[in-house]
């Protein structure tokens, strides 16, 4: 029973770690401890009592371990997906119902890096090589934590997000865990009415220093009512928002003032117009973006509730509605 459950949880999984493993045996073991032990349990004995299943590829790699209890119901599963090398890539903990729960990324890693490069501008780099991230998530699936270790598992630093009920973030906090302090703080208004959602950053003081905000669209909104104003279908939409805000402060960093594109963005066109991505079989998908990774990209279709995801394997280019071509990244 257990390794057709675990079928479909590795097509949930799927998501986060990428193309399925393929699986070539299965070993049976009695408790953790038994499993790095090697003393295996026969199948017959693993019948109807509580028992790990470890299931390897042809490079005898461990690739998913199942646990399961009495009922022979999964309680817990982890997946593991290796670099070309054979060294441990990403690791994925996932409850009974395929649930992600923690997601560990071993080495490089995007979201460490910035960390690190703003955090410890001054530290060799190589210095983080062999680094650990985890990635943490809530129960409707948004992480709510990174952290980031070092080699010998050092607590270097974190970024947590607090959400409004909405689901659109309320708090990031950036601390760096060796000094003990809060190193980038942002905080967001939100007013569901005029849709106005506004960025506040502030130093380590907590004095503000910086406000942008931008207008959401109409289609961030959902038919739904939560007291009498209309509610936030998609927190995770509020990605492609966080991105736009992201790269508001940046330019700004850069001499950039507002009013030198404020009829750019100001324009309506700008957010009724779709994102676009463009399939290698030669279709041309019009979509709200949620998300882009190395791996995949989420979206939904206009006036669709259900989230999808696209292996970036099938794309050619994805380019957001501002007309900007974020898939493949091109370094000038």
């Amino acid at each position: 029973m257990g390794i057709f459950k675990h079928l479909f949880l590795t097509a949930v999984v799927t998501i986060v770690l990428g193309a399925p493993q393929e699986v070539s045996y299965i070993r049976y073991f009695q408790t953790e401890d038994d499993l790095l032990r090697g003393v295996e349990m026969k199948p017959v004995e693993a019948r109807n009592a509580p028992h790990i299943e470890a299931l390897y590829n042809h490079l005898d790699q461990l690739v998913n371990k199942i646990t399961l209890g009495n009922d022979e119901m999964i309680t817990e599963q982890e997946m593991y997906e290796y670099r070309e090398n054979g060294t441990l890539w990403k690791r994925v903990i996932a409850d009974g119902d395929g649930n992600i729960k923690r997601m560990f990324v071993y080495g490089d890693e995007e979201m460490s890096a910035v960390f690190i490069s703003l955090v410890f501008p001054h530290r060799n780099s190589a210095d983080f090589d062999e680094r650990t991230t985890i990635y943490e998530y809530n129960s409707d699936g948004r992480v709510w934590r990174y952290q980031f270790l070092s080699l010998d598992h050092t607590a270097l630093g974190q970024i947590e997000f607090d959400f409004f009920e909405e689901g659109l973030v309320k708090e990031e906090r950036w601390t760096d865990l060796l000094a003990g302090q809060t190193v980038r703080l942002f905080t967001y208004r939100f007013n569901p009415i005029s849709r106005d959602y506004t960025m506040i950053e502030r130093d380590v003081r907590g004095q503000e220093v910086s406000t942008v905000g931008i207008k959401l669209p109409q289609n961030f909104l959902t038919s739904g009512t939560a007291g009498g104003v209309e509610e936030i279908g998609f927190g995770n939409r509020l990605e492609e928002s966080s991105e736009i805000i992201e790269d508001i402060l940046l330019k700004k960093a850069e001499g950039w003032s507002p009013s030198d594109a404020i009829g750019h963005l100001a324009d309506p066109k700008l957010f009724s117009s779709p994102d676009l991505i463009y399939m290698k079989t030669g279709d041309i998908l019009k979509v709200t973006l949620i998300a882009v990774t190395e791996e995949y990209v989420r979206f939904l279709f206009t006036g669709d509730r259900d989230v999808l995801t696209l292996p970036l394997t099938g794309v050619s280019e994805i380019e957001r509605r501002d007309g900007e071509v974020i898939y493949p990244v091109i370094y000038r």
